[in-house]
């Protein structure tokens, strides 16, 4: 039987299941029963004669309630766990060693209005340095990507959602510096210059000038810190915008990396210029790479707005934000109403 990608429906009994497997497009293409005591390598290899090819070369996913699906790749467990109306999914492709785990690898662009954008799977093994990592996702990115990076003009680093984290550097290894499971995924950075990360005590937050004056946030730009100072934040955040460091103030972004926010909130609704000496205490808490702060010249004043003004930059700004999934909050311009006084004697004065 030739090889295809099949979907598998679970119904399970005390200790047999009843197994539907659909070939795409037209289901039931077959249906077998297992005992529930079996093992996954067990299972595999009884659909290498309908899935057409070893079961080393083909993956089993199972698929949950959100059709969420995660590899299966423990060969010694049973189906003891699937129950009824659970699906599995068979997919083409060299299945994974002892060791060996499954990577979702996505690029960070800091300056995209979508930051965060499937590059492709890959697999990393315990043991495996970051830079043999690299090396081996060189060719991988070139084929299915048609990026042709320089190893040492890109990055990996920890993706949490879409927050990019901790900065890898190559010497680690998996497993034994950089914790690694199932279904991992992480950020691919390019890199304008060399890297700048070469040790673990150093700190690479993500800093975007404010300028009140013209309502404009400019694109981010890495800070690296030697340490966890405050003064060292502003001295360097001095140097990008060429402001004097007893001159800066800066607000920890708020929400889902990048966390973008209206130009008409930032000003007042950012907690500006914190009261602390170090990064890595209330409110702060800025402990990782990737952490995003905002600064501005204190000595810059705002622009005024007339309402009219006003009225067309919130419409402006609730479209980006929707386009970027930033802070949104709801604007209702201003209305006078009349003062009522009370005085002494029950006389009111409007």
């Amino acid at each position: 039987m030739a090889p295809y990608s099949s979907c598998l429906s679970v119904a399970a009994a005390n200790r047999t299941n009843r197994i539907a497997a659909f070939a795409p497009p037209t289901p039931p293409g077959l249906t077998v029963h297992v005992d529930k005591r079996m093992t996954l390598a067990a299972f595999k290899r009884h659909l290498e004669p309908v899935v057409g090819v070893s079961s080393s070369q083909f993956k089993v996913f199972r698929v949950y309630a959100n059709n969420q699906e995660f590899e299966s790749v423990r060969l010694n467990e049973t189906l003891s766990s699937f129950s009824d109306d659970n699906r599995v999914t068979i997919r083409l492709g060299r299945a994974l060693r002892k060791g060996e785990y499954r990577v979702k690898v996505y690029q960070l662009l800091l300056k995209e209005p979508e930051p965060c954008k499937f590059l492709l799977d890959t697999v990393f093994a315990k043991g495996m340095s970051v830079r043999q990592s690299k090396e081996e996702l060189l060719p991988q990115l070139q084929q299915q990507c048609a990026l042709h990076l320089n190893i040492d003009r890109f990055r990996l680093r920890k993706k949490t959602w879409k927050n990019p984290g901790t900065i890898f550097l190559d010497t680690q290894t998996y497993e034994d510096d950089i914790p690694i499971f199932s279904n991992w995924e992480v950020f691919l950075e390019l890199l304008e210059a060399p890297e700048r990360m070469v040790c673990m005590s150093q700190l690479a937050v993500l800093a975007r000038r404010w300028k009140p004056s013209t309502l404009v946030l400019e694109p981010f730009e890495e800070v690296v810190l030697e340490s966890n100072s405050v003064d060292e934040l502003k001295e360097k955040l001095g140097k990008l915008g060429q402001i004097s460091p007893e001159d800066v103030e800066f607000a920890k972004g708020r929400g889902t990396f990048p966390c973008d926010i209206s130009v008409l909130e930032i000003h007042q609704d950012l907690d500006w210029n914190p009261k602390v000496t170090t990064l890595n205490v209330w409110p702060l808490y800025i402990c990782d790479d990737g952490a995003v702060v905002f600064y501005r010249n204190r000595d810059e004043a705002i622009q005024e707005l007339s309402d009219e003004q006003r009225s067309e930059l919130q419409k402006k700004e609730s479209m980006r934000l929707q386009r970027t999934g930033g802070q949104q909050v709801p604007y209702s311009p201003r209305k006078e109403k009349a003062l009522k006084i009370y005085v002494d004697g029950g006389v009111t004065r409007e």
